[in-house]
């Protein structure tokens, strides 16, 4: 106990450390996001967050009294994205260079580490498993691509898609602490750490105006794949922790989000990555929220969303019962996109309210 510890110190404080190092470098190679029309952030801000992750997470695992053999995968993957990641981030390489590495890494997880959904659970009643049989490798593969994706697109505030992700592992991790988690609950810990040191430098707050660093696409995309990893190891195989559907409420927001906004791209004859401002978080912002603001109640949705799934499975409530309610929030959403202007007018009006109560 007292060396995982050691470890999740580690983690965090040499992910800590590389943010403040790494800044001038940066800056001075050119890793950087510049604003414009579409990012209105003010400033040049070093994409240095996937690469000091990274380096903070691995460090930090190699002292682990377990194998790691097993974790290859995991480890190449990540690297993968994080090296393809910072070249689009220098030069903005083709989105099929970026799609062509997903598929990798997420190949890399599935055929050579063998880690695959290959059941559903017992979303059609008791005793009914929906075992996915050969369909087991392309269905894994299509779902870590959609979810890398997923997180890179929710990267659109300070703190936004770390913060979620961080959500997210948090419950994955509390999930393992007390259903005795094997050696992915570790890894899985000392990843969320970094993650936190990392919020230290996005994360707006009363100290920090602005955020002193992003992920860039390096961040986001490794930052999915690690998340769709923990995630599969915690719903599949002999020891799983929580069934797939707990893991689809954990994962609601952010993969909910990039699914509505792709449809409505494709409906409307666009590219389904062709970037805009019609994110959840764009509904938001036209309704008065704050970036802070915007971040803390989406992360806070996350908080909420993925403990229904968790607490709903540790309380015994059936597999069928989760996905029956988890239609109305797949509706919610869907609706709340579709008519994004109404939406944020009505929340516009519950926020002038809540602000004139609280002057009072």
């Amino acid at each position: 106990m007292t060396q995982i510890a050691v470890q999740i110190f580690f983690a965090f404080a040499l992910t800590a450390f590389l943010l403040l190092v790494l800044r001038r470098p940066a800056l001075q190679a050119g890793l950087v996001d510049r604003p414009c029309a579409r990012k209105r952030h003010g400033r040049v801000v070093p994409l240095i967050g996937g690469i000091c992750i990274l380096l903070g997470f691995v460090a930090a695992s190699l002292p682990a009294d377990f194998g790691l053999r097993d974790y290859q995968g995991l480890f190449a993957g990540m690297g993968l994205l994080a090296i393809v990641g910072v070249i689009d981030d220098l030069i903005d390489i083709d989105a099929w260079v970026k799609f062509a590495a997903q598929v990798v890494a997420a190949l890399l997880m599935t055929a050579w580490s063998g880690l695959v959904v290959s059941d559903l659970g017992q979303l059609l009643g008791p005793q009914v498993s929906l075992e996915l049989g050969a369909l087991a490798l392309p269905f894994t593969v299509f779902c870590v691509v959609g979810l890398i994706n997923a997180v890179n697109m929710f990267d659109g505030v300070d703190g936004l898609a770390a913060g979620t992700v961080a959500a997210a592992l948090g419950w994955l991790v509390l999930a393992g602490a007390f259903n005795g988690g094997a050696s992915w609950l570790i890894l899985a810990t000392l990843f969320l750490a970094s993650v936190c040191a990392f919020l230290l430098f996005n994360m707006r707050n009363p100290w920090r105006r602005k955020a002193a660093c992003f992920l860039g696409d390096s961040g986001s995309m490794m930052l999915g794949f690690a998340l769709a990893w923990f995630a599969v190891e915690a719903a599949q195989g002999e020891h799983a922790l929580l069934p797939p559907v707990a893991i689809a409420w954990i994962l609601a927001l952010p993969v909910l989000d990039t699914l509505t906004l792709m449809g409505r791209r494709i409906l409307r004859g666009r590219h389904p990555f062709q970037p805009d401002r019609e994110h959840l978080h764009h509904i938001f912002y036209r309704a008065g929220f704050t970036p802070g603001q915007t971040v803390a109640v989406l992360v806070l949705t996350t908080v909420l969303l993925g403990g229904v799934g968790v607490l709903g499975t540790g309380l015994g409530v059936p597999e069928w019962v989760l996905a029956v309610l988890f239609v109305p929030v797949v509706l919610a959403h869907v609706l709340a996109q579709a008519r994004a202007w109404r939406f944020a007018r009505l929340m516009r009006r519950q926020l002038r309210w809540m602000r004139s109560n609280l002057r009072q």
